[in-house]
């Protein structure tokens, strides 16, 4: 809490026009529940789940086809005047065994559907992440490119004082100017990159133009993975839970041909008045198979479940190839960040303040303590830069593994 506390305050004070109450951070838990709400594409993909979920009830019910009443009647005359009627109700039924078959199918399809609304999610939460870690590496990076510009002008009041009483050259002070004008320059490039990625997450979640938008976090927090649980997960990705369940609903398809080759049925009942005599009549009627027997249906359920099966089989070995490499791509990334702060980053601090000092006792010129400031600022750039690219990693890791974010 103090950690989140503390980098807001950072925000406020690199933009000092914007209040608390006008700018609330966003942490990436917060960032990734609003991308839940808003999104488009998960929007559009629960659509597709209630349709599937619409066709599931119909696909169980017992009766397919309504009931027929037949209604016919006429007038004759033989000696005599009768009047004829004939009213008869019928219904058809088919095989249990159909229906079920067809029910399967229309689970399935609701799996694949409720499968394919988690995957938009996985790939978009994914996108999300990336572009939460960019807008706060951006942030971090503007916050170093202030901290620059504040160092650079002291050392130009310094040059111009020194100077103005001789104890410079115009030379220095030119070269003092140069660095200054070189850090504005870059904290400005930094402002329009943290503008650009906070663009880019601004439209990601969502939010209106008159939403104000700030992200709270440490670039440096970095998650520690296990390759072997990521794998074992690899199963569980909604992609492949799409594929599984295309093959069942491609299976159930087959089980709905194999049925059309039994014969339907349907019962007849009837009442007939012909020349004055009432007649009740009750019938069976069964179709007889012989021409269609779901030869179609079979044939292409079963070409169809056996390229899923390919395809299933595929998509699990390049799921497995792609969380290998990006967890060896998290790890280089980790471990260079590593060697950078056990080697250079502590030397760093210490050649700050050793560097100032020298410069103020006369062991070093304006021109050597501008070249160590350079050092100084470029080692932490690359540090902030490895840090980021490790987090994108760490993002597109668990993206690949189907971790939930």
């Amino acid at each position: 809490m103090r950690s989140t506390v503390t980098a807001w305050f950072g925000v406020a004070l690199l933009f000092p026009g914007i209040s608390l109450s006008q700018r609330i951070p966003l942490s990436l838990p917060d960032a990734l529940g609003l991308a839940r709400e808003r999104a488009a594409a998960v929007v559009a993909a629960t659509g597709r789940v209630e349709e599937a979920r619409a066709r599931l009830l119909p696909a169980a019910r017992r009766f397919r086809e309504n009931p027929v009443v037949e209604l016919t009647g006429g007038r004759r005359q033989a000696g005599e005047t009768y009047t004829d009627l004939e009213v008869a109700v019928s219904q058809g039924f088919e095989p249990a065994a159909r229906r079920r078959a067809r029910a399967a199918g229309a689970g399935a399809a609701l799996e694949v559907a409720e499968a394919e609304l988690a995957d938009v999610r996985r790939v978009y939460l994914g996108e999300v992440s990336a572009a939460f870690q960019r807008t706060l590496a951006a942030q971090e990076r503007l916050r170093l490119g202030a901290q620059a510009e504040k160092l650079a002008g002291g050392l130009l009041a310094t040059a111009e004082r020194r100077y103005q009483m001789g104890e410079t050259t115009a030379l220095e002070l030119n070269r003092v100017r140069i660095a200054a004008a070189r850090v504005r320059a870059e904290r400005s490039a930094a402002e329009g990159e943290r503008l650009a990625a906070g663009g880019g997450l601004r439209a990601l979640l969502g939010m209106g133009p008159g939403e104000a938008l700030a992200v709270a976090g440490s670039p440096r927090e970095l998650p520690a993975f296990q390759l072997e649980p990521l794998l074992d997960r690899i199963a569980e990705r909604p992609d492949l839970q799409a594929l599984a369940a295309a093959v069942r609903q491609a299976e159930a398809e087959v089980r709905m041909g194999e049925t059309l080759a039994r014969p339907d049925f349907g019962l007849r009942t009837g009442y007939q008045r012909e020349e004055g005599a009432d007649v009740v009549s009750a019938g069976v009627a069964v179709s007889l198979p012989v021409f269609q027997r779901g030869q179609e249906e079979q044939s292409a359920g079963r070409a169809r479940a056996a390229a899923l099966r390919g395809q299933l089989e595929a998509a699990r070995r390049s799921a497995a190839a792609e969380v290998r490499a990006a967890f060896e791509a998290y790890q280089s990334r980790v471990q260079a960040i590593e060697e950078l702060e056990r080697t250079a980053l502590p030397a760093v601090d210490d050649n700050e303040a050793l560097a100032q000092r020298s410069f103020e006792v006369g062991e070093i010129n304006l021109g050597e303590l501008l070249v160590i400031r350079q050092e100084i600022l470029e080692t932490r750039r690359s540090h902030l830069n490895l840090l980021l690219e490790a987090r994108l990693a760490a993002a597109e890791l668990e993206t690949r593994a189907g971790v939930k974010p």
